[in-house]
């Protein structure tokens, strides 16, 4: 009994030593930079609900009202380093806050995966940081119910120019200005993010660019639409393969001659592949 009495007398002690070495070691990380206590409230029960909105598609939104998952944000966000300045991309999306008794939320804007050298990618209108982790593949994927195609960056911006290249060699277009209108692309504006995308645009040649909006033009418009995309079997000329399958048109058009040009691509991935097999083919 007395032996018993004293491991419960030195589990008693040890808890609350334990508890405060955890809480000095919070402090003292915050204290160094390694931690921000900015968003502490979210570990204390003060928050109601996170609002995740896609800034590409309204209709791509989370909801998170879970204490584990509010907590599974406090957990990246305290990892958030103060940046002098916000990067100058456009944010991928918008994070609205609520706190218990508040009305209004906390609004952030989130820019994905940059490097701390471009600046802050989590803002507010008077906070600005650089999260190091990625919240879309932390967080989001585990409230997301759709597959992400496979290497969607790598492939979606591949054939599109590729599909330059073969319109140009096609006609007699070869000086004019390409504006590349993803802007209309629905089904895949969630997967679209600011980073990739200016990667993009600084491996265009100077004689193409990305258009900004509905409105922004360019002596030849090249429209993408995502017809579809699938995971699992299927048969492509003739064959039965098994893994992944993207297929998409694309359209040219001249505003100066009125021509029109349209190609369809189809991207194959295989398990016997090591990258994927675009086939793109006029269509006229």
């Amino acid at each position: 009994m007395k032996i018993k009495n004293i491991y419960l007398i030195c589990i008693i002690i040890l808890i609350p030593i334990l508890f405060s070495s955890c809480s000095q070691i919070d402090t003292l990380e915050v204290k160094v930079g390694l931690k921000n206590s900015d968003f502490d409230y979210m570990k204390q029960g003060k928050v109601s609900e996170i609002d995740i909105q896609n800034e590409r598609d309204n209709g791509y939104k989370f909801i998170i009202t879970n204490e584990k998952a509010i907590l599974d944000v406090y957990n990246i966000l305290s990892d958030a380093k103060p940046a002098t300045t916000k990067s100058n991309l456009k944010p991928d999306y918008e994070f609205d806050i609520y706190i218990k008794g508040q009305k209004d939320p906390l609004k952030f804007k989130y820019i994905v995966g940059l490097d701390s050298k471009a600046g802050g990618n989590l803002y507010s209108n008077d906070k600005c940081y650089y999260v190091p982790n990625r919240i879309d593949t932390d967080i989001i994927k585990n409230f997301d119910d759709t597959r992400t195609p496979k290497d969607f960056s790598k492939l979606y911006y591949t054939f599109i120019e590729q599909c330059i290249t073969k319109y140009r060699n096609d006609t007699k277009a070869s000086n004019k200005e390409i504006g590349i209108d993803m802007y209309d692309d629905l089904d895949v504006q969630k997967y679209i993010f600011s980073a990739d995308l200016a990667d993009f645009e600084n491996s265009l040649p100077s004689n193409c660019k990305v258009l900004e909006s509905e409105n922004d033009t360019a002596p030849i418009t090249e429209t993408v639409t995502t017809d579809g995309y699938k995971f699992g079997s299927f048969s492509y000329k003739g064959k039965s393969l098994t893994g992944y399958l993207y297929k998409s048109t694309v359209v040219f058009y001249d505003n100066d001659t009125k021509e029109q040009k349209k190609y369809s691509i189809v991207g194959t991935y295989t398990s016997n592949d090591d990258s994927w097999n675009i086939d793109i083919s006029s269509t006229n």
